[in-house]
């Protein structure tokens, strides 16, 4: 009886020893499947104030969809590479995300962007930019922006300021515009001007004035534009030029694209909320202070993930949820990608025939227009909202509706 004992229980361990191995065979096979996403962004250089909010939700985005099991069978990973801003390191950077396995990369910064594409489009990697110039979108290729041109968004600014806002019984507007002379602003600054020499009943040309990277002073400039009623700018310089501006007792109106918002904190900081008083800026995303499940789960996961920044966050301006909008677009774009392939075939081929095809969808996109990419168009958005900085509430405050875009 002992003996019979013993050879039972020497079975009932080798079945359980068998079992356990085939529970680890098991588990190695339903393994999920890694995807990496290569960011090349700035964190620490002059591009930091708006390039910080948008790194963020890179990674609060992947951790939700990683956690929520939104793409199945795959665990989204993020290689980051910190350029400070420094054109020379695009390349090196570049280089440094595809070693780390990078099957989509993602470019904060437009610049960057303009210095990758020839490599993305010789590797046939995909290359995902929330800000982007024409140069960038055309031809197409495999460069995706999740926003739109410049020229586009002054475009349809400058349209509306002459039929809703400017009292032509003053006479034609004058307008100019300052700035440093790269990519982003020597387009819309061309915009402007052509805009003007198409339209002179609408807009009277003062000049553009682009200036080397970097410029903080603004004394000519300020001077030559001191009679506008509208001056335009982009992004970080914007705030130095404004605040010079206004300390010479200057009053016009400043205006901008959907790079403005973005700096939202670092204006007010610089300038104060009286300088910015009437400010008019286009954007691509509904506002902090509007009610939309877009808005709501950005909101959401930002107060979750990082509780003790959240605040800052959302004073900082529209980085986040700009960037949510975009990255959002970008992960429902990888979702197809490995629902037609299956996650052991994804590549950055998956994703760009996902990409081409991909339109906005479903309740998250509630209060927008229907967006897309296409066969041969490589920007995403086609509409745009007027919000006016409102010094007596300390924000900004939407004053039109979904605008289609003046191409």
């Amino acid at each position: 009886m002992t003996h019979q004992w013993k050879r039972a229980i020497a079975s009932f361990l080798v079945l359980a020893l068998i079992a356990v191995l085939c529970l680890g065979c098991a588990e190695e096979t339903e393994e999920e499947a890694i995807i990496t996403i290569g960011e090349i962004t700035d964190l620490t250089g002059p591009g930091a104030p708006g390039a910080l909010p948008f790194h963020y939700v890179i990674q609060d985005l992947a951790r939700y969809y990683n956690e929520e099991g939104l793409i199945p069978g795959v665990r989204v990973e993020i290689a980051t590479y910190n350029t400070m801003l420094d054109p020379a390191r695009d390349i090196p950077g570049y280089q440094w995300v595809r070693e780390r396995g990078a099957q989509v990369v993602i470019a904060v910064m437009h610049t960057t962007a303009e210095i990758l594409k020839p490599y993305v489009e010789k590797d046939k990697i995909p290359l995902v930019v929330p800000v982007c110039t024409m140069d960038i979108v055309e031809p197409s290729g495999w460069l995706f922006c999740a926003s739109c041109p410049p020229s586009y968004e002054i475009n349809t600014l400058l349209k509306w300021i002459s039929e809703e806002r400017w009292d032509y019984g003053k006479g034609i507007p004058q307008i100019g515009f300052a700035g440093w002379s790269e990519p982003y602003s020597v387009e819309q600054e061309r915009a402007m001007r052509e805009y003007c020499q198409a339209h002179p009943d609408e807009f009277q040309w003062a000049g553009g004035f682009l200036t080397p990277w970097g410029t903080m002073t603004w004394g000519g400039e300020v001077e030559k534009l001191k009679d506008c009623d509208y001056i335009s700018g982009f992004a970080y310089p914007t705030g130095s030029f404004i605040r010079e501006f206004r300390s010479k007792g200057h009053t016009a109106t400043f205006i901008g694209t959907s790079g403005q918002p973005v700096y939202r904190g670092f204006f007010v900081d610089m300038c104060g909320w009286e300088a910015l008083d009437g400010m008019l800026t286009t954007s691509a995303n509904l506002w902090w202070n509007e009610v939309s499940p877009m808005v709501e789960l950005a909101e959401e996961l930002l107060y979750e993930y990082r509780p003790g920044q959240a605040e800052e966050i959302i004073y900082a301006g529209s980085g986040y949820l700009a960037g949510y909008h975009s990255v959002y677009a970008l992960f429902e774009v990888l979702r197809k990608a490995v629902e037609e392939v299956g996650a052991e075939n994804f590549d950055g081929e998956a994703f760009y025939n996902a990409a081409i095809k991909f339109k906005t969808a479903g309740s998250m996109w509630e209060g927008y227009p229907e967006w897309s990419f296409g066969e041969t168009e490589r920007h995403f958005v086609k509409h745009v909202q007027i919000y006016q900085w409102n010094a007596e509430v300390g924000d900004l405050i939407r004053v039109s509706d979904w605008l289609p875009l003046v191409k």
